[in-house]
């Protein structure tokens, strides 16, 4: 019976670590992050500025 308690605790716990590991991976998928987006400057003309 001993036994069985402690691979029940073993098992409890691994399950515990996979569930986190997996809920941390979710997170980190579904996430958005604009500061990872490059803020690109405007390089083409302005079109007021083709009739002054």
């Amino acid at each position: 019976m001993f036994t069985l308690i402690i691979l029940g605790l073993i098992a409890w716990f691994g399950y515990r670590h996979f569930a986190k590991k997996k809920r941390e991976a979710d997170r980190r998928n579904w996430s958005v992050d604009f500061r990872n987006t490059d803020i690109r400057p405007i390089t083409r003309r302005l079109p007021w500025k083709d009739f002054s």
